[in-house]
């Protein structure tokens, strides 16, 4: 089981409220354009940079861009967040690159808004690009300060380190291990912080089945459940129930 089948990466989204989905999905396509033209690193992660110079013709884009939408929206830290709220919208729809310049748009407004990194993330990993994913969920768990995000971040954060080792050939085995070890450790802090957070004992326990950790894996399945987790998938019991019966 992998994060790219899953929802591991929409935690931010699942807190959003009704109001603000309906104002998203109104602005999704009708936020400011950086400029008339669309360049090549408007899909990557923070326009490329530092790999790739802006040009002096971006940069002037860009400064208009901040000014126009610090107008637009109040100031820069409103048309960050809102930003990135249409650019989660955008993921949901699957819509990755649209979601990619939304989140580019929303950082030029504020370099330190962390559901920006972890927007990065979530495009990164539904691309498969799960090793670039990781560095910047690690960012995100860097600067976020909200302890309820925080709780759904180290979910997330574990999901895809779970995710990357499961992809790893055997002759990695010790780099698969020690991914494993950063997943769990991301669960338990997850839940050290929250222990009624549902999904974080979901998610755990797929990981802890692609570690050969069945016993282990049934416990988070029943804690999963107690909680009201979303249902596990028939294949994964079936698979698990395959490995080791389900204890009473």
């Amino acid at each position: 089981m992998t994060v790219i089948n899953r929802s591991a990466c929409n935690a931010l989204w699942r807190n959003f409220s009704i109001g603000a989905l309906f104002f998203s999905l109104h602005f999704l396509f009708t936020a400011p354009a950086l400029c008339a033209d669309s360049d090549p690193t408007d899909t990557l992660p923070m326009f490329g940079q530092p790999k790739i110079n802006r040009s002096e013709d971006l940069k002037k884009a860009d400064d208009a861009f901040i000014r126009d939408s610090t107008l637009r929206y109040g100031n820069r830290q409103a048309g960050s967040n809102t930003l990135t709220a249409q650019g989660w919208a955008a993921v949901r729809a699957g819509q990755d690159d649209v979601a990619m310049r939304r989140f580019n748009q929303a950082w030029l407004l504020n370099p330190k808004n962390y559901s920006v990194f972890w927007g990065y993330g979530a495009v990164l990993s539904a691309k498969g690009k799960l090793s670039e994913a990781l560095e910047y969920l690690e960012t995100a768990r860097q600067l976020v300060d909200d302890p309820k995000q925080r709780v759904a971040l180290l979910c997330d954060l574990g999901a895809v380190h779970s995710a990357y080792a499961a992809r790893m050939p055997a002759d990695r085995q010790l780099e698969r291990a020690q991914q494993f070890v950063l997943a769990n450790n991301r669960f338990s802090e997850s839940l050290e912080n929250d222990p009624k957070f549902a999904q974080s004992w979901r998610e755990w326990a797929f990981s802890l089945y692609d570690q050969e950790r069945y016993s282990e894996a049934w416990l988070r399945v029943k804690k999963a459940r107690e909680l009201n987790a979303e249902p596990f998938p028939p294949e994964f019991v079936q698979k698990l129930s395959a490995k080791m019966p389900e204890p009473n």
